[in-house]
């Protein structure tokens, strides 16, 4: 990692940051090898798109139902034991999926990976962070967060280039059902599930649990949610981070659900020949990669800063699924793929860490879990309807719309921009304490207008400013 900078580099940070990686490096593996041939093996069984994306829909609905009480558990009980359910939960669902036949096990799937999802946002992360802090109050967290996503994209490369080529290398081999055709993929990453299981089990470690003790943290839970809603109600800047976060889920699920399906107009859904998906699974994980790397090592010299970086790349984001909706050529579809999965990375680190900037240590779980709930409701407003568009007239334009929803929330990081940054009472997450200067997010507003404008009036129009790389 010649890449990383100094300060993850020596000293216990270091370790401990290199630890977190290679866990959500590992579990990132585990995410993605099932990932290029995802909806193929669904459809495969017989699901339609639209059953697909109800199924995703209730996915959502069941994590937004239990975000914020697992949220509130992980800062009572202690962070290691809800990501350790946490991933025992999305495990159970992968398997259901492997064994999935009709609508019944696909709904039996969005209930299990809703539980695991809603466990898993905030838990792992704040351990991270509250570990970082302990260590370093003053610790600098985005060459951290950083360092931890180009792990994750190292992950899902070799993930979506093993998952992809998997099919094609068993197609000989007559494999009983559920592993035949597609079923590898999800076979393999389930043993990989329960593999980062066990590593989690050894490499995370907690000193000191949020609240002190199970029984009374448990009890602690009420409070921890109001002071969340407090939070949320009192600091504008992280309203609009969560309106970004919403439509972050809805560029999400709307890419992972159709790129495959506008790829099999090109390249067929046989599993005998899986390798286009392949290579696109590739594309992906190498983009992915090549952004984590661009943002560890140049994201804090971008002009105007983490919110001009974050505009700017959901903007690209947008225009980059607009691409691939309209290509059909197989190095047009790479090109959209890549360059969409490219900026992810660019967008996740800088909202990352506005968020954390902006949210106290002693509810970090609470708000992670209210910004995945609301992550979620973007997944869950999307699926259904684009799920239905995409069965009555075609997934290319259920991709166009969500696209052009993805380009219009760029304007929340404007106004994020606008406000000024907001100091909390760490003892009293619902007091406000003071303002930060002016003057800085003046000039952050003014280096962000400029910034989006150049994308948006470079030679050609916007779309013309779009091309290059791509996944999750």
């Amino acid at each position: 990692m010649a890449a990383q900078s100094p300060a993850v580099n020596r000293g216990p940070l270091g370790a401990l940051t290199r630890r977190y990686a290679l866990l959500v490096g590992l579990l990132e593996l585990a995410i993605a090898v099932p990932m290029p041939v995802l909806v193929l093996h669904m459809t495969g069984r017989g699901l339609d798109l639209a059953v697909i994306g109800l199924a995703f829909t209730l996915r959502a609905v069941f994590v937004v139902l239990l975000e914020l009480p697992t949220g509130g558990l992980a800062d009572a009980i202690g962070r290691r034991p809800v990501a350790l359910a946490s991933q025992l939960f999305t495990l159970a669902s992968f398997a259901a999926l492997l064994f999935v036949s009709g609508p019944f096990l696909a709904l039996v799937y969005a209930l299990l990976q809703a539980i695991g999802s809603a466990l898993h946002s905030g838990a792992l992360e704040a351990w991270f962070v509250d570990e970082l802090q302990r260590l370093d109050p003053d610790v600098a967290l985005q060459p951290h967060l950083a360092t931890a996503e180009v792990y994750q994209a190292a992950g899902m490369l070799i993930g979506t280039a093993v998952g992809g080529v998997l099919p094609k290398l068993t197609a000989g081999l007559d494999l009983p059902w559920p592993l035949s055709g597609f079923g590898i993929a999800l076979f393999a990453g389930v043993l990989l599930r329960g593999l980062v299981w066990l590593f989690t089990y050894v490499l995370m470690q907690e000193p000191v649990k949020p609240q002190g003790g199970e029984l009374v943290g448990v009890k602690a839970i009420p409070a921890i949610l109001m002071d969340a809603g407090r939070l949320t109600k009192r600091i504008p800047r992280v309203r609009w981070l969560l309106v970004a976060a919403g439509a972050s889920g809805l560029a999400m699920v709307s890419l992972e659900t159709f790129w495959q399906p506008i790829a099999a107009f090109t390249f067929g859904d046989s599993p005998d020949d899986s390798l286009p998906f392949a290579a696109l699974g590739t594309a992906s994980g190498v983009a992915v990669l090549l952004g984590s790397l661009a943002v560890m090592r140049w994201g804090r010299l971008f002009p105007g800063g983490n919110v001009a970086l974050a505009a700017a790349s959901t903007l690209i984001r947008g225009a980059a699924m607009l691409l691939f909706a309209s290509m059909a050529s197989a190095w047009g579809l790479g090109v959209g793929l890549a360059l969409a999965y490219f900026v992810l990375p660019t967008t996740n680190v800088p909202h990352y860490t506005l968020l954390h900037d902006t949210i106290p240590s002693s509810r970090r779980s609470s708000m992670l879990s209210v910004h995945s709930l609301v992550f979620y409701a973007g997944i869950a407003i999307a699926s259904g309807p684009l799920g239905w568009l995409a069965t009555q007239m075609g997934p290319r334009p259920a991709l166009a719309i969500a696209a052009m929803l993805t380009i219009g929330s760029s304007l929340a990081y404007v106004i994020v921009a606008r406000l000024p940054q907001v100091r909390v009472d760490t003892t009293d997450p619902g007091t406000t304490v003071a303002p930060a200067q002016s003057a800085p997010a003046a000039a952050t507003e003014t280096e962000l207008v400029a910034a989006v404008a150049s994308l948006i009036t470079s030679d050609g129009g916007f779309e013309a400013a779009v091309q290059e790389q791509l996944l999750e």
